[in-house]
């Protein structure tokens, strides 16, 4: 008789854990189950990244309602776009890799921390001057109402992430502070 129960409560976790592991595996996403699109952008391919440009791109132009020479300038400013700031966080990650190498007792620690920074100061401000010129030249492209849209559209988006950032954080805590 024991032996049936131990068998039959064997046999019950067994099937409980291969049940999770299946789910787990299941909810875990690209890496896992090899869902397209919701990969991280680092990990995904240029074509996939041009792919992902392209339909943002469609999605605007649609809810804009650009034409056809709009959408043209449009594809062409966010390439260049692209291209130039790409260098620039590319560097940016090797310098914070830099960062994190170096050895906090040497001698020289201070310095070298301190020239990292003012190279991080320097990439960021032209990353941020890069992107003002972005927004300066769409300005020229878009009507005035197209404007209007994409700012209404841009603080939509902002809202809902809050909102879901809300929800996250309180699902977090919430449950922490029923314990």
């Amino acid at each position: 008789m024991k032996t049936q129960t131990l068998l039959t409560t064997t046999l019950a976790t067994s099937a409980i854990a291969g049940l999770l592991t299946f789910a787990s595996v299941a909810q875990a996403g690209p890496n896992c189950g090899g869902k397209k699109g919701h990969a991280k952008y680092s990990q995904m391919s240029d074509a996939d990244k041009t792919e992902r440009m392209e339909k943002r791109l469609n999605r605007m132009a649609t809810k804009l309602g650009l034409s056809n020479e709009q959408k043209t300038k449009v594809q062409a400013l966010k390439q260049n776009s692209r291209n130039e700031i790409k260098p620039l966080r590319n560097e940016q990650r090797a310098l914070r890799k830099e960062i994190r190498q170096l050895d906090p007792n040497a001698n020289d620690y201070t310095a070298k921390l301190a020239d990292a920074a003012n190279r991080q100061a320097e990439l960021t401000r032209q990353m941020i001057i890069a992107k003002g010129n972005k927004r300066q030249q769409m300005a020229t492209i878009l009507t005035p109402e197209q404007l209007a849209k994409k700012k209404e559209m841009r603080s939509n988006r902002k809202a809902r992430f809050q909102k879901r950032m809300h929800k996250k954080h309180h699902r977090k805590h919430g449950s922490q502070q029923q314990s």
